[in-house]
């Protein structure tokens, strides 16, 4: 089978380009980007097969993809962005930025907690279908929820209020959206194409979701019975979920549309002390605490393993980044953006086909793994 792809590979790299290849032709692949950045320099950057099941449409170098969850870790470089710039203190309570959600028993919760999935507000009681479409409605809710449960205790991973917790921490520091925010001082200076809310110029190059009943996530370990009152708050249109009406609203959580080079562009500072080349972007003493681990155990709610940082996930099998002491996000589905302090390295992945497989699936752990075999 011959599969068209693109893009440029440092020859140092050369198994890893093998291994995206053979993720076509023998895996199952349909269309996928991933890129990888070592000190500052991209040394891959492939992008390959074909947009549509019928594989009449060629991936390019502009297509995009909606990254699902890949969005909070982004949410979270922003906090820290604030961090870096002596704005926000990890240890000060929410409510010292956002004093509403200091209501019914949160008034000691830090922002350390927030960023941690720690806060206990992953269940909004009072969440109505449709709520995640006006930002002012939602967070207001969130601020007047009491916790669902002792706060530091039995985390899960918030998997919808996140984004909206952080978010609006950023924006009440700030005075500017979340969206906004991340445009102007995370994606511009990093040259990387990171949309929270599309435009219809941005959906035309927005490449659909293709399901795939071998990924465990997307049949079932991401909304099922114990999760789904985490999703009251979604509307309740089946048409609406991939729908360009969908990513057209700003959901912090999981609509952020990007592909895999501007990911790695925007961890490319995490793996390099803070430094964006010759200016530095992020404090290393925040890239360090922003890499610390918050908890590590077997989510009660979601029933799979989780080892969360601050806003950010940090290596095992279920989200795989080749080496302990790499840190980055993850989407449901295989979307996946990490950094290696030690090798100065970035990597960005941003398949069309939902992967195959446990966690973040085997495409992607595969060019991981072919990753650190050539260095």
């Amino acid at each position: 089978m011959s599969v068209p792809i693109h893009g440029t590979c440092d020859p140092d790299f050369a198994g890893l380009e093998r291994t995206f290849v053979e993720n076509f032709e023998r895996n199952g692949e349909l269309g996928a980007r991933v890129a990888v950045i070592r000190e500052g320099r991209t040394v891959v950057d492939l992008w390959g097969g074909y947009t549509t099941t019928d594989r009449t449409e060629e991936w390019r170098d502009n297509s995009l993809v909606c990254c699902h969850s890949v969005t909070k870790g982004i949410v979270a470089l922003a906090a820290h962005l604030l961090a870096s710039r002596g704005l926000l203190d990890y240890e000060a309570p929410v409510a010292r930025y956002w004093p509403e959600f200091s209501a019914n028993g949160k008034t000691s919760i830090t922002v350390r907690q927030a960023l941690g999935h720690r806060t206990s507000l992953a269940f909004i009681d009072a969440a109505v279908p449709g709520d995640i479409l006006d930002w002012d409605v939602f967070v207001a809710k969130i601020a007047a929820q009491e916790p669902n449960w002792p706060v530091g205790t039995d985390e899960t991973y918030h998997s919808v209020t996140f984004g909206f917790i952080v978010g609006e921490i950023v924006r009440r520091i700030d005075g500017r959206s979340i969206d906004r925010f991340i445009t102007e001082e995370l994606a511009s200076p990093c040259d990387a194409e990171f949309i929270l809310g599309c435009s219809d110029d941005d959906l035309r190059r927005v490449v659909a979701h293709i399901p795939n009943p071998a990924n465990d996530l997307m049949n079932g370990g991401l909304i099922n019975e114990q999760t789904l009152r985490m999703f009251a708050c979604m509307p309740d249109s089946p048409e609406f979920l991939g729908s360009d009406a969908s990513l057209q609203y700003v959901f912090p959580s999981g609509n952020g549309v990007s592909h895999a080079l501007a990911i790695a562009r925007l961890f490319s500072p995490f793996a390099n002390g803070g430094r964006l080349g010759t200016s530095t972007l992020f404090l290393p003493e925040i890239v360090a605490k922003a890499s610390e681990e918050q908890w590590h155990h077997r989510d009660s709610v979601f029933d799979n393993d989780f080892r969360v940082a601050l806003g950010l996930l940090l290596h095992i099998p279920f989200n795989w980044w080749g080496r302990e002491g790499n840190v980055g996000t993850a989407g449901a589905g295989g979307f996946c953006a990490f950094a290696d302090p030690v090798n100065r390295i970035s990597f960005g992945y941003t398949p069309n086909r939902y992967t195959t497989g446990a966690g973040m699936g085997e495409e992607p752990r595969r060019l991981i793994d072919a990753l650190y075999a050539s260095l």
